[in-house]
């Protein structure tokens, strides 16, 4: 007695950690609860995680969706593993030598059947490796390995920064082991994109590329060795979350032709310099829109003459749909106060779809200064200011306030080092997370464990007390049970008798009447249900009558008006299914008769139960007007039925034409429960 009471204080101070029913409902478990009890480590994961959390959002992501423009450069080999060191090598030529500083690598994505693949064709490693003006390697940037196994990167790019920097006229992209192509017996080899950065300057964007051997994948994707250092990537506009913003960008008037024109002007307001223009795609208007929609097919970009005797600058432009990838556009030494660009040829893929004209940003750079932001823009042919998802608007304002559609537009050094921060903290965080389950899961055995030995010593409080505890949560449930379907059985049941027997009266001293009629039906109908609702409430005791005959009873209430007839075989009045299976089973038979009330219009229904140790059958016929076929074609009609039968995991038969009535049959599983013998009706006659 004195040993156990010397247990009782340790014992309390463990129950309230277990999962006992009292603690069913919180969120965190026992075991979460006794690991943050008793090990520090797991409050400091929690913390780093929640600072994780909070810097996560102020970070661009890795988009899944389709961003559009080039596929990038893809090649499929023969073997995994190259014949010999090099072969299945590109090389990149900068378009200047320069210090590198920072190298970025893009992986390709595609969408197939399956999904997205936002890694398609990265090899599971690689090696980066500079080399000069002579082509001798200068340094190797980096030797990645074990990519396939890494769960977090999906998508993001690798992000290499070379600390100090190196003087290079190239790079070499080296695979050393290769992933198979889904389509065929061989091999891929790809990357969306190579960035080479000198400072801001991306020295291999326009460089010249080198590959031994290039097998291209087949259709739909469209992969050049050329689109490796066109600057466009999956990963969308460079842009970093700022908060609520409201200008989203600009969009024309609705072109009936594609060569309609439209004209922007940008009024800097002072005379300024400038040696290119970068156009922002707008974001898609609609999902059925591709990115980069309304960017302009050809158009002029204008300098005006600011005194008599001047001639104007004028250049003019074509480019395809870049998708939601910035594009430049070189102008040379120029300078000027106002910037007019004429869109002569709009993005019209449709016939009977409406041309339009859509960016998000426009910028006149000096060098990488963008020497715009702020200028007043007009345009005309421009829907004025439109309102867009949310709060945001699309107008001309929107064009030079360094805003795209999602964020502060950036430089793309900036964006992709915030992508690669990105990875770095998304990698940290599956790893605390993984520390913090194993943390949880050490302090789970060793808590099972410590209730093993107390469970040799104390069982009688370790095992009686729950026992005692559900035994009384059963008994209350069950008087709580008993005690609604009473109040059901007493109040309602009698307050709808009422009614019935009030319309009833009704009836014979002011006649028939569809109103009244209506009241009985209904009345009647939901005296049944509440009969339902009572016998579910009350499953045990021998005061409650078996499945099969509260069946015959609810089809003698509904069934009133009409000849109906009810069978069963012997083994069919002395089994009962489970209280979830018998309500799906009520509620399948109460929705057959209601449909046989008010659309069938038949005069005779018979209903038929059989039951066998396999299966519980109940089978609804009448001679009503049927169901046309292409009624059954529709996935509306008897869904309610159909929903059903998939809750009892039933087979569900129909058969019915016009003119031929309908039959129902439910072929239910069982898992039946014997009761004592029961006593069917003495005869199944029609009624």
């Amino acid at each position: 007695m004195m040993f156990r009471l010397s247990l009782l204080p340790l014992l309390s101070g463990l129950l309230p950690l277990l999962s006992l029913p009292s603690l069913a409902a919180e969120e965190k478990g026992w075991d979460y609860r006794l690991a943050h009890q008793f090990s520090g480590r797991l409050s400091q994961v929690e913390k780093d995680l929640a600072d994780i959390a909070a810097e996560l959002p102020k970070l661009p992501a890795v988009p899944v969706a389709d961003e559009g423009g080039t596929g990038g450069f893809a090649s499929k080999h023969d073997t995994p593993v190259p014949p010999k060191e090099g072969d299945y090598s590109i090389s990149l030529g900068f378009s200047a030598p320069g210090e590198v500083d920072l190298v970025v690598m893009v992986p390709a994505r595609r969408y197939g059947v399956g999904g997205l693949d936002p890694q398609f064709g990265l090899p599971d490693s690689f090696t980066v490796d500079l080399y000069d003006e002579k082509g001798a390697i200068v340094g190797r940037i980096a030797e990645p390995s074990g990519l396939w196994a890494d769960p977090v990167r999906a998508g993001h790019p690798f992000v290499f920064p070379v600390n100090p920097p190196v003087r290079a006229a190239g790079m070499k992209i080296s695979a050393t082991r290769l992933g198979p192509d889904s389509d065929s017996s061989q091999y891929l080899h790809a990357w969306a994109e190579a960035f080479a950065f000198a400072g801001e300057r991306n020295l291999a964007r326009g460089g010249s590329v080198r590959i031994s051997e290039v097998k291209t994948p087949g259709a739909p994707w469209e992969w050049s060795i050329e689109y490796l250092v066109d600057g466009q990537t999956p990963l969308g506009l460079p842009e970093m979350p700022a908060g609520p913003h409201q200008n989203v960008g600009w969009m024309s008037d609705p072109k009936l032709r594609a060569t309609d024109a439209v004209w922007l002007e940008l009024d800097m307001g002072e005379v300024r310099e400038f040696d290119a223009i970068r156009l922002f795609p707008a974001k898609r208007a609609t999902s059925d829109l591709p990115s980069g929609f309304g960017f302009p097919r050809r158009f002029t970009v204008a300098v005006p003459a600011e005194s008599p005797g001047e001639a104007p600058l004028v250049k003019e432009f074509s480019r395809s749909n870049p998708g939601h990838n910035p594009v430049v556009f070189p102008l040379g030494n120029w300078k000027g106060r106002r910037v007019r660009i004429g869109i002569t040829e709009l993005w019209k893929a449709y016939e009977k779809f409406p041309a339009f004209a859509a960016l998000s940003e426009i910028e006149l750079l000096r060098g990488e200064e963008n020497v715009a932001l702020g200028a007043t823009a007009h345009a005309e042919g421009g829907m004025g200011t439109i309102i867009g998802s949310g709060s945001q608007y699309w107008n001309a304002a929107s064009l030079t306030d360094g805003f795209g559609p999602e964020g502060k537009l950036v430089s793309e050094r900036t964006w992709l080092l915030a992508l690669g921060h990105r990875l770095e903290l998304e990698e940290r965080q599956y790893a605390l997370r993984r520390e913090a389950e194993a943390i949880i899961s050490a302090w789970r055995k060793a808590g099972l464990a410590t209730v093993v030995i107390f469970g040799a010593f104390g069982s009688v409080i370790l095992v009686a007390y729950p026992i005692r505890y559900r035994l009384r949560e059963k008994r209350q449930l069950a008087k709580a049970r008993d005690r609604i379907a009473g109040d059901l059985h007493d109040e309602v049941g009698s307050n709808l008798g009422s009614i019935q027997m009030f319309a009833d009266l009704a009836e014979r001293r002011q006649g028939s009447s569809a109103e009244l009629s209506r009241i009985q039906r209904i009345a009647a109908e939901t005296v049944s249900a509440v009969r339902d609702i009572v016998w579910l409430l009350r499953p045990e005791g021998n005061h409650r009558i078996a499945t099969v005959e509260h069946l015959r009873e609810t089809c003698s209430i509904m069934l009133e008006p009409l000849e109906w007839k009810f069978s069963a075989n012997e083994a069919a009045w002395q089994c009962e299914m489970s209280d979830e299976s018998n309500r799906h089973l009520f509620l399948f038979l109460r929705e057959s008769l209601h449909n046989i009330l008010r659309h069938a219009g038949a005069e005779h229904v018979e209903i038929h139960v059989e039951c066998d140790p396999k299966e519980f059958r109940l089978k609804i016929t009448d001679d009503g007007c049927g169901i046309a076929p292409e009624r059954l074609e529709r996935p509306s009609t008897l869904r309610a039925l159909r929903k059903r039968a998939e809750s009892l995991n039933a087979k569900f038969a129909l058969d019915s034409g016009p003119g031929r009535g309908t039959s129902l049959e439910l072929d239910i599983p069982m898992q039946q429960k014997r009761r004592g013998k029961i006593a069917k009706p003495a005869a199944d006659t029609p009624v």
